[in-house]
């Protein structure tokens, strides 16, 4: 257990992490490699699936792929910087990142190895101390994305190319003299499945008036890109319980949602559960807050006026067994009509597989419900504690008196007992 919580402590620092690009461009708050990573998860999950792909393998593969950047960093086509106008403006630099960097065939190879290299060695560093199999599990996850091993390999490395076009498009907008062409060329230089193609002119169809007009039979691709445009707001909105308690900066119900699912892959490990089913519930376990927003059990009671309402903040909501029922049957019946709702066109298979999947989690109806919903559980304790070894004045009381009234199992204990251990002694303390 303290070897899979050091490698959670390390994954959570993706959280924090903004994608180079968009810092180099100057974009006001900036994605974080989690957020990315989340919504990379879901394109794969439906893009693979329509494909007649292991929609599993491909969702690990997304999880996995980067990974290996807690240490060896974010590294765009620009990370040479040499690529960028040396000693000029501000504005010589924007302009050269409007434009695809072009290479010959022999720097690309030389680049290439050399960030295979960098971020082998550094996810290497990474899983060292983890179990022989979940070790090989995750670094053959990222291997086969990263040498496109397999058709699940070549598939998510062109998905996440097209997930960061869709984000470039949501921040810059797609008149060229704002967004330039960067992203475009570097999308169309790497597709060449026949189904992600069609998909890119779903996206020329949305977003570019002059294009052509989309052709018959692309509608489901456009509802399913309705759906990854949707469910992008996560990347954009703050968990509401770090907010009313004033984090700064807090992580987003993206970034959750990427911890949840990392720690269902580690701790469903370990357990004796349908592995690729709780990481898909990991994934859709909170989307439904694109249209809920976050809620916390502090919604209905909690003071408005400033000194009372910090007080109130220091315990965990105490409701008696009635009050926690109709809040329960309030809250699943809102949660279930924004979930209908955000995958209503999705084909009828994509929608029940994900409404059953939040279904099971919400109720705890199935083995892998009732753990996951422990797991959200240990996902928000290990983000608090994170926020109070910040600062000390930040108390993880009340979360510590939910975790002890959720959990009931064994490996949940002994996560507690491992974080008491990191957190709370001497020698745990950094």
């Amino acid at each position: 257990m303290d070897k899979a919580l050091d490698f959670l402590l390390e994954v959570s620092k993706l959280k924090t992490m903004q994608r180079t690009g968009w810092v180099l461009m100057g974009v006001k708050n900036p994605e974080t490699i989690a957020d990315h990573t989340f919504r990379l998860a879901l394109a794969c999950w439906l893009l693979a699936e329509k494909r007649g792909l292991n929609a599993a393998k491909a969702v690990k593969m997304a999880l996995a792929h980067d990974l290996c950047e807690v240490y060896a960093g974010d590294m765009t086509p620009f990370f040479y910087y040499v690529d960028l106008p040396q000693g000029k403006g501000k504005m010589d630099k924007e302009k050269a990142l409007m434009r695809w960097v072009r290479l010959t065939k022999k720097e690309k190879e030389k680049r290439g190895r050399i960030k295979f290299q960098k971020e082998k060695e550094s996810l290497e560093k990474l899983i060292q101390s983890l179990s022989p199999q979940l070790k090989r599990e995750l670094f053959s996850s990222w291997l086969g994305y990263e040498r496109r091993m397999s058709q699940e390999g070549k598939f998510v490395k062109q998905v996440d190319r097209i997930e960061t076009l869709l984000q470039s498009i949501e921040y810059l907008g797609s008149k060229e003299e704002d967004s330039g062409t960067s992203w475009w060329e570097g999308t169309e230089e790497m597709v060449e499945d026949p189904m992600l193609i069609d998909f890119l002119k779903v996206i020329q169809a949305r977003f570019y008036p002059k294009s052509k007009k989309m052709e018959k039979g692309d509608r489901e691709l456009e509802n399913i890109l309705d759906f990854l445009l949707q469910v992008g707001k996560l990347k954009r909105l703050p968990r509401m319980y770090w907010k009313i308690r004033k984090v700064k900066e807090p992580e987003t119900v993206a970034g959750h949602i990427f911890t949840v699912s990392i720690m269902a892959w580690v701790f469903g490990s370990q357990i004796k559960c349908n592995l690729d089913k709780l990481i898909k519930m990991a994934l859709c376990h909170e989307i439904s807050a694109v249209y809920t927003g976050d809620t916390t059990p502090y919604d209905s009671n909690l003071p408005r006026e400033g000194k009372t309402r910090k007080e109130a903040l220091k315990k965990w909501v105490r409701l008696s067994q009635a009050e926690k029922a109709e809040q329960f049957a309030e809250d699943f019946k809102e949660e279930k009509e924004a979930l209908e709702n955000l995958s209503r066109n999705l084909k009828p298979p994509f929608k029940k597989e994900i409404i059953d999947l939040w279904r099971e989690y919400r109720t705890r109806s199935s083995p892998e419900g009732s753990f996951l919903s422990q797991i959200n559980v240990l996902a928000v304790l290990l983000q608090n504690l994170l926020y109070e070894r910040q600062n000390n004045k930040f108390s993880a009381a009340p979360i510590w008196e939910w975790a002890f009234e959720k959990c009931d199992n064994q490996l949940c204990f002994d996560f507690f007992d491992e974080v008491k251990k990191k957190f709370y002694s001497r020698r745990g303390r950094k």
